[in-house]
């Protein structure tokens, strides 16, 4: 493989100056250089990755279940990492297995055996024994696969270098052999570990002969100037992730993402343009430098943080015990408890390390005090569920009762019992939202019935009812059969007149036959030549000329508007922010002109909802006046009758 040649000390500055990450002047001195390789090596040395969790009490199995234990880890997805366990288990083994050993040996020779004819293999020593062989041949067999994963990684890398080295060679350098360099950078970064004594070598070798390519684009230098400055602006990205580590508190979270950085830095980046190399390097450097002696401190003081966790454990643990003890008395009370409780081990699962002598106490004492919560609030809901089926069936009686109370012939007496039934109503007793939003439309149905008899004097579902239920739906019938105009202006006042003749009917607001004829009328507006915005607005009068006296249907479809325009004030505010995060210059940006689209669109929507707000707004106004003028004049005829 061809190394990297002598260089003068010109050609080795402006070298080692392109990889950004190397000394940064020939001129430094020896001790210099030395502390900066130092530096660099530190920085990017991985973090130990964490241990995967495997829940196995050592000090709690017994010589039997040490087999069992190790099956797990050689059953576990991560079990490459949990060779600390293996020996801890080995050795926990041998201990244990040592002392019974000895018992029996001694046994044995005082009933008068001879000590060298002395043999005691049980099956779980047997077992234990086999299943750790294949622990180990198992973990032979992975290296000898890392190993020669490696070395064929070793191979490609070799190969990649060699495909750039003929790139080199070629008279031309173009936009092609520019994207062919770019994909053998990816590839060679994508490439997986080679063996630790070769890394070095081909990693500058790789180098050596990546800064040969920059060289020879001295034809295309918009190139190189665009790669300089991609570099430029995702280092300094990196740069600011690094120097917002160096102010977080958490710093193991910290010396791991910095790790990542530095692998970002040296494997996915090239070179930036050499007036910006060395400051870069200089302000990554002293980003990295505050993190690790935030790290070097944090291993000074790793005694006291434990034990400060500890105190921080078993005060929430505490806090935990002082929750369950104060024992919620309602649904509002256990809600905010198993809240506040949820939060409690949030804190406990992050609140970090503590003294290994003390972690089987906590998670013991974590364990005991969730289960008794959780038994605690199982047992409040359980009773919730028994009470509220028995307050579903005092609501179901109720309504019965209603029920009873219309087919009643003497229905008129009932006045004040109906009042009474409201008022027993709301005492029932909570219930699930779904459930109880049902039979609430069931039974606000049948009192409002009640009422509505009660009001106009006359019996539902009587004779005169029948007829005039009878006229309404012989009135829908005919008009769905009667051929409309097409003309807007014709149609407008073809639907108005429909509207009057239905309104003289006394329709019951919300029935069958009303929804029937809304929905014939309103289908009528998309046989006219009126445009999409036109239509939406006629279907919208028609609709109101329907409901102009029906005080519920109105409130109904007020309440739907006002919550589509709430819904549409959400979505520009967030919209708006969006646009805040480009500048003034990104107006021909497509995602700007996108989300500029968008908040016209919902601005013109927003005020088309509010127009029909106001109208139904007006409505309510005129109705509301016709009530009072109607209850004024049945106070005066009253009076006139007194």
């Amino acid at each position: 493989m061809q190394m990297e040649p002598t260089l003068s000390p010109e050609e080795n500055q402006d070298k080692l100056e392109q990889t950004g990450e190397e000394k940064t002047t020939t001129s430094t001195s020896e001790k210099e250089e030395k502390k900066e390789a130092l530096e660099e090596k530190e920085a990017s040395k991985p973090e130990t990755a964490p241990i995967p969790s495997l829940e196995i009490a050592i000090d709690q199995l017994a010589l039997e279940d040490f087999a069992g234990a190790i099956e797990k880890v050689l059953k576990n997805d991560q079990w490459m990492k949990l060779g600390q366990l293996v020996r801890d288990l080995q050795q926990s083994f041998d201990s244990q297995f040592l002392k019974v050993l000895q018992t029996k040996k001694a046994e044995f020779i005082e009933e008068g055996g001879n000590e060298i004819d002395f043999y005691f293999a049980p099956e779980y020593k047997k077992n234990f024994s086999a299943l750790l062989k294949d622990y180990k041949q198992k973990k032979g067999k992975h290296f000898k696969e890392l190993e020669a994963s490696q070395k064929a990684n070793l191979n490609r890398k070799k190969e990649i270098i060699e495909e750039i080295k003929s790139l080199i060679d070629q008279s031309e350098h173009n936009n092609s052999s520019y994207r062919q360099f770019k994909n053998l950078q990816e590839a060679f970064h994508n490439t997986g570990l080679v063996p630790r004594n070769e890394a070095n070598n081909i990693w500058q070798t790789y180098k050596f002969h990546v800064e040969r390519f920059y060289d020879f684009l001295h034809l295309n230098r918009d190139l190189r100037d665009a790669d300089f400055k991609h570099n430029y602006t995702e280092k300094l990205k990196i740069i600011e992730r690094a120097e917002a580590l160096a102010k977080q508190t958490d710093v193991i979270s910290s010396i791991r993402e910095l790790n990542v950085l530095h692998r970002l830095w040296k494997n996915d980046l090239g070179p930036v343009a050499k007036e910006h190399r060395e400051d870069l390097w200089n302000r990554f450097q002293a980003a990295t430098k505050v993190i690790h002696h935030l790290k070097n401190e944090y291993n000074k003081n790793i005694d006291s943080i434990h034990s400060e966790n500890l105190v921080l454990k078993d005060k929430l643990l505490n806090d935990i015990a002082a929750v369950i003890q104060s024992a919620p008395t309602n649904h509002n009370a256990w809600q905010n408890a198993i809240k506040k409780v949820h939060g409690l081990k949030e804190q406990f699962h992050t609140a970090g390390r503590v003294p290994k002598n003390e972690n089987k106490r906590l998670w013991n004492t974590f364990r005991e005090l969730s289960r008794e919560f959780n038994q605690a609030k199982n047992i409040f809901y359980k009773e919730q569920k028994n009470q509220e089926k028995q307050f579903i069936e005092a609501k179901k009686a109720l309504i019965q009762e209603v029920a009873t109370i219309l087919d009643d012939p003497n229905w008129r007496d009932y006045v004040g019992r109906m009042k009474a039934v409201q008022t027993d109503w709301k005492k029932t007793g909570r219930i699930s939202r779904k459930i109880s939003n049902k039979l609430w439309e069931e039974f606000k149905a049948l009192t409002n019935l009640y009422f509505d008899r009660l009001k106009n004097k006359v019996e539902a579902f009587s004779a005169a009812d029948q007829a005039q239920l009878a006229s309404q739906n012989n009135f829908v019938e005919a008009l769905l059969k009667a051929e409309a105009p097409t003309t807007p202006k014709k149609l407008e006042h073809f639907i108005d007149e429909q509207a009057e003749q239905w309104l003289s009917l006394n329709p019951q607001p919300n029935s069958p036959a009303q929804k029937k004829l809304i929905q014939h009328l309103v289908q009528l507006w998309e046989a006219t030549s009126l445009s999409a915005k036109d239509k939406a607005t006629q279907k919208f009068n028609t609709q109101l000329a329907l409901i102009k006296n029906d005080e519920a249907g109105l409130n109904k479809e007020h309440t739907f508007l006002k919550k589509k325009i709430d819904e549409i004030n959400t979505e520009l505010i967030q919209l708006q922010n969006n646009l805040q995060f480009f500048s003034s210059s990104s107006n021909d940006n497509p995602v700007v002109v996108e989300v500029t689209s968008k908040i016209e669109k919902l601005s013109a929507q927003k005020e088309a909802f509010e127009e029909k707000t106001n109208a139904i707004k007006s409505l309510k106004r005129s109705l509301k006046k016709k009530q009072q003028a109607e209850e004024e004049s049945d106070q005066e005829e009253l009076s006139t009758e007194d």
